[in-house]
């Protein structure tokens, strides 16, 4: 591992946080005119893609890397928009489940179009080979991060 290139590492760390940034500044402007913020829909995309049953905020939290009092935040906003239902667990009356409504679901769906252009787009300059190069690395560093937790 010593022979790795230090500044690539750099380059690529610094990297991470400004497209982070910049993905958000965009997602933000596209999804302004649906009154949704680029954290309500990563929100309601955790759900969708890593749960099979409503999770609680803690498991969500986790998923997200964010606080329990920021996830719930955002939960109580989108449960006003009608997109999520807090409910509070059946045998554990402390934790709150998010359940993701038939709104949610209707609303990504009138929009997947336009989701699937704007990743076919994002990515059109990038081949086989670089996409699943930057799959496993974005997986790597998961699980790193997982480990430092």
């Amino acid at each position: 591992m010593s022979g790795i290139d230090l500044h690539k590492q750099k380059h690529i760390f610094g990297s991470i946080f400004v497209l982070a940034n910049k993905f958000q500044a965009v997602i933000d402007r596209e999804f302004a005119v649906f009154d949704i913020t680029t954290k309500q829909w990563l929100l309601t995309a955790v759900i969708e893609e890593f749960f099979d049953a409503p999770p609680t905020i803690k498991e969500v939290s986790h998923i997200m890397g964010s606080s329990h009092q920021n996830v719930k935040q955002i939960a109580l906003k989108l449960e006003k928009k009608g997109f999520l239902e807090l409910n509070k667990d059946k045998d554990d009356r402390r934790a709150t489940r998010l359940r993701l409504t038939d709104k949610n679901y209707e609303f990504w769906k009138e929009h997947q179009v336009n989701s699937t252009a704007f990743l076919q787009e994002l990515f059109k300059d990038c081949d086989e080979e670089e996409l699943n190069g930057m799959y496993k690395g974005v997986l790597k560093l998961a699980m790193k991060l997982e480990e430092f937790e």
